[in-house]
């Protein structure tokens, strides 16, 4: 992988075909087709003052419980391939009548997100991009901590990842989302070090729509776990769209099947 990334650096470069291309005052940007379920920080290439809202919620059922979460992210490009963003994301529990000794979550606003996403290479004749993100994640403890042990902060978060994005002729795109997650808590034998393998692939029409899947891959303490996301982007005018994902769990029937549905909002 790192060898490949770095010949198509040097090719890319060779040709002048990176990051530096413009068209009018702007540099060069292609158009990729951006996963629903574990969303980039910013459109790759991004352009300076692009900014989008996204509001989401999500229903999950596991095997103790169902789940009722929601998140709200604001993206905006302080400069030419640089993006930002801040999110946030909560989970709503509720048991299992037919189990109801199950150890069943605590309510809790998950945290609080500052991620930052620069675009180091844009390729036309490759029809790539690839970008080094970095997300740092403020986690609280659940509102029943934060009540009765008068607790906020229940650790950090780091996560740098790099993504590479291609365009396989006009309809067919793909992308990779990795990198290493590091968690630090207050209690010691909470910290781990995890990691994330996301990849996707879409088939896009003209107009905003597009149809894919994702298959996304995280390993914790616990190991790894992995979730198929079918996924449906619908484009309602130029500035608003909405996305509708579906959750299948792999191999671990413990994994919540679920349905996400996101609302964006492009500024």
């Amino acid at each position: 992988m790192i060898k490949w990334i770095l010949l198509m650096l040097l090719l890319a470069t060779t040709k002048n075909s990176c990051a530096q291309v413009e068209s009018g005052t702007l540099p060069l940007k292609l158009k990729h087709a951006e996963p629903l379920y574990m969303d980039l920080i910013r459109d790759l290439g991004a352009h300076k003052g692009e900014k989008e809202i996204n509001i989401g919620l999500s229903y999950g059922i596991n095997g103790r419980y169902k789940e009722m979460g929601g998140f709200a992210e604001f993206e905006f490009a302080v400069a030419n391939r640089w993006g930002m963003e801040v999110e946030t994301d909560f989970s709503f529990y509720k048991g299992n009548h037919s189990d109801p000794l199950a150890n069943v979550p605590s309510n809790r606003i998950e945290g609080l997100k500052w991620a930052n996403q620069y675009t180091f290479l844009v390729s036309e004749d490759w029809q790539t991009s690839m970008a080094f993100a970095f997300i740092h994640e403020f986690r609280f403890h659940s509102f029943y901590s934060i009540r009765h042990r008068h607790q906020l902060m229940k650790g950090v978060s780091e996560n740098p990842i790099l993504i590479i994005a291609r365009r396989w002729g006009k309809h067919v795109h793909s992308l990779l989302y990795t990198g290493p997650e590091w968690m630090f808590s207050s209690s010691k034998r909470d910290n781990y070090i995890g990691y994330q393998l996301h990849t996707s692939i879409h088939y896009v029409w003209d107009g905003g729509y597009f149809l894919g899947i994702e298959c996304n891959q995280e390993k914790d303490v616990a190991g790894w776990h992995s979730v198929l996301h079918p996924q449906l982007k619908l484009a309602l005018n130029h500035a608003v769209s909405v996305g509708l994902v579906i959750g299948v769990p792999l191999r671990n029937t413990t994994e919540r099947a679920g349905f996400m549905t996101r609302l964006i909002l492009e500024l």
